[in-house]
């Protein structure tokens, strides 16, 4: 697992109505790779430490600091990743639509998430026809409905009955974030060394030698200008994202 990979996997997910089938080692290789940029971090720290203090002010410092902005994307990644997916698990189980069996794209966990929403619902379904009909004894029976649903509960607190639909409401608010984040604030930079591979803001992966001039993402040129690693060349303004690139270099 690596940020090209994570964003990909979020990419399809973000653009897809149905989940994306994961590695069945999905969660360990995500696992492996924050602690190995938790792990970077600490070397870069022990080596600000070890190091005199004109000798450190430059490169480990600069690599911690592209470290740790690897891995609080590739966090917020991985949260994003997991909303969506719990999002469309829940509005699967709770749609009435009869599914005996999950879709295949789901992890063991994420199955156990479907059991529980589907069962509830469905058992919430019939106390509700059952009162209105007549059926079973009216509300007796929904009272000994609602103590087999509490001693479910206990089993498995960890599983909720979902709330209302709220889809409108929470569509707009997606598609008014997607158009937030196809219009971002650029800034033209010219690299002043070679820097690791890393994802910016827009989720674009960078790949930026020595000397490269590039057009980043006001926050991530800010960034590199700070440390030292880059310049801010004129040539600034507000840029349509079309589509994924790797990088955008200009010579």
């Amino acid at each position: 697992m690596d940020t090209e990979r994570l964003w990909e996997i979020l990419y399809k997910e973000r653009n897809t109505a149905t989940l994306q089938e994961l590695p069945r080692n999905f969660c360990a290789e995500v696992r492996e790779y924050l602690k190995r940029l938790e792990e970077e971090r600490r070397e870069a720290e022990r080596g600000e430490t070890e190091r005199g203090e004109a000798e450190r002010e430059n490169a480990d410092e600069r690599r911690r600091g592209l470290v740790e902005d690897e891995l609080r994307n590739a966090r917020m990644k991985v949260e994003d990743i997991i909303r969506r997916r719990v999002g469309k698990i829940v509005k699967l189980a709770s749609s009435g639509v009869s599914v005996r069996t999950p879709s295949k794209g789901m992890l063991e966990e994420e199955r156990a998430i479907f059991e529980g929403v589907k069962s509830h619902v469905e058992a919430g379904r019939e106390r509700i026809f059952a009162l209105i009909s007549g059926a079973g004894g009216g509300e007796e029976e929904v009272k000994r409905g609602g103590k087999k649903r509490e001693a479910a509960e206990v089993a498995s607190p960890e599983v909720a009955s979902p709330d209302p639909p709220t889809r409108d409401k929470k569509g707009k608010k997606d598609e008014e974030e997607s158009e937030e984040e196809s219009k971002e604030e650029f800034q033209v930079v010219r690299a002043l060394e070679d820097l690791p591979t890393f994802m910016g803001i827009d989720g674009r992966i960078y790949k930026v030698k020595k000397e490269d001039v590039l057009t980043l993402p006001k926050t991530n040129a800010e960034i590199l200008c700070n440390r030292g690693v880059a310049v801010r060349l004129r040539g600034r303004g507000r840029v349509e994202r079309k589509g994924e690139t790797e990088t955008k270099t200009e010579k």
